[in-house]
């Protein structure tokens, strides 16, 4: 019986499909169009950008807020333009797949991606592509783009799908002795701490995390990363760190042994700390904090229920007076006119924006401090999307529309609201036009200290959307509930512009 043969566009589609994606985003040229056209007969939802930057940065935000590799899609002449987002990916280890069709992308977009797989033939393909997720997922996750020759998504090939399956990602299994040594080490501890960084909502270690800290009753403070990944609120959660408004430091400060799980590099959170247990998926990232302990190389979720099956049924710990809940930060009332105080900015979105748990957050590192978001309310893992420091700008509005894609299929009724800060729209609020022209709701917030600013609002309807200026803290709550509903009704995106003043 003949091998049955289609197109190498129709395989790659598939495969996409059968690797957890369920759209992509792309700014594809003549040689990237027959691959991306091929994605809607696969169940792929697409997304087609004004950059391709921006449609990497969507794939990006897709990525964050569903734990899957986000796919970007893009032509020959897109190459150059790719390398910005890619290398936002690459810091912050976020999983792509990038199908570039022609040449030209390689070369700008080696730096800043985990490898370059070049698919020297249609036949290849297939394995060229799960070898791309592989690569992407495994370890310390970050971007991989495939190099497809100018034709190879025309040409049919063979294809059997029942033989072609995903690869194995290596695990990240601990070694028992490392287990055991770091279960002592808390046990024997008057002051112990778990701290998660974003390697835990990455690996789906939040539950576990959560069992951990409840069975030997261990408090547990969170990055920006790590963010809701065990649910704010708990009993045991006392604070955040990382941000000069978090609560969590004066708890890392006296502990005398900290859990780090999946903090990932170039952090000093640590440093000082009496003795640390580091676990994280990269070795470089291990060892750069100057002090005792113990250097882990092991998937998160991996390491805790390890932990947890050596903890057995040991009786629980005493609680930790030193640590206290995080509770809700004592805000000043603050004037009624005038800027708004950053902790009016947090207490109002918390009022309006919070109360459902599935409202997701997408902003950057920069912002998240200077206008002390550690007091967002997250309350489930993936629901805090941050770019990490310095990386290229235009990242926040692209980013968010991703996260909407994503959270369409789990959470369609979820709020994605978007945190820039001005003056004016940040680079790519285009994008909020073609957002608009698809019926893509989310809420864009803009804090901007400036009163002599550019017209947002009125560049916002341009777009197609509808915006709100808000110079005063009477305000602020009613703009917030007008924008709930309006992106709602309007199956638009929607921007508040406020005249706020950042934590002293």
């Amino acid at each position: 019986m003949p091998t049955p043969r289609t197109t190498a566009a129709a395989v790659a589609a598939r495969i996409v499909r059968d690797e957890g994606a369920d759209h992509a985003f792309g700014c594809p040229d003549a040689p990237g169009d027959p691959l991306y056209a091929a994605f809607p007969a696969a169940g792929l939802g697409r997304r087609t950008a004004r950059h391709p930057q921006s449609a990497v940065h969507m794939a990006d935000g897709w990525a964050r807020a569903s734990g899957r590799p986000g796919v970007v899609v893009a032509g020959a002449a897109s190459g150059p333009g790719l390398a910005p987002g890619l290398h936002a990916a690459h810091a912050d280890g976020v999983p792509l797949v990038c199908l570039a069709a022609g040449p030209g992308a390689a070369g700008p977009a080696r730096p800043v991606t985990k490898q370059v797989l070049p698919a020297v033939s249609a036949a290849r393909l297939p394995w060229v592509l799960r070898e791309a997720f592989r690569t992407a997922r495994e370890g310390r996750p970050g971007p991989v783009l495939v190099e497809l020759s100018p034709g190879t998504a025309e040409t049919e090939i063979a294809y059997v799908p029942a033989t072609d399956a995903s690869l194995p990602v290596r695990s990240g299994t601990p070694r028992p002795t490392q287990v055991t040594a770091a279960l002592e080490l808390l046990l024997a501890a008057r002051r112990p701490l778990l701290l998660a960084g974003g390697g835990v909502p990455e690996s789906g270690a939040g539950t576990a995390l959560r069992t951990l800290a409840e069975r030997l009753r261990v408090p547990f403070v969170d990055t920006p990363g790590g963010r809701g990944c065990a649910g704010d609120g708990h009993a045991l959660h006392v604070g955040s760190v990382g941000c000069p408004s978090g609560t969590g430091g004066r708890a890392l400060a006296a502990a005398d042994c900290v859990l780090a799980l999946g903090t990932g590099r170039g952090s000093d959170l640590l440093t000082g700390a009496r003795t640390v247990v580091q676990v994280d998926a990269d070795p470089a990232a291990l060892g750069g904090y100057g002090t005792p302990g113990i250097g882990i190389v092991a998937d998160a979720r991996l390491f805790l229920e390890a932990l947890l099956g050596a903890a057995g049924e040991r009786a629980e710990r005493p609680p930790h007076p030193w640590a206290e809940p995080a509770g809700a930060a004592v805000r000043a009332a603050g004037p009624r006119s005038g800027p708004v105080p950053a902790g009016q900015v947090h207490a109002a979105i918390d009022a309006v924006l919070g109360t459902d748990p599935d409202t997701c957050f997408v902003l950057t590192e920069e912002v998240y401090a200077e206008w002390g978001a550690a007091a967002l309310p997250v309350r489930r893992p993936r629901r805090l999307l941050l770019r990490g420091r310095g990386g290229p700008p235009g990242w926040e509005i692209p980013a968010a529309l991703g996260a909407r894609a994503a959270l369409s299929a789990t959470a369609p009724d979820a709020l994605v609201v978007g945190i820039a800060a001005g003056p004016g729209l940040p680079p790519f609020a285009e994008e909020m036009a073609g957002a608009a022209e698809d019926g893509v709701p989310y809420v864009q917030l803009l804090l901007d200290r400036d009163e002599r600013g550019p017209d947002t609002v009125r560049l916002a309807q341009a777009y197609g959307c509808s915006g709100r200026r808000v110079t005063g803290r009477g305000d602020l709550r009613s703009a917030l509930e007008w924008a709930r509903k309006e992106t709602v009704s309007t199956r638009r995106p929607v921007l508040v512009s406020v005249l706020a003043a950042p934590e002293a």
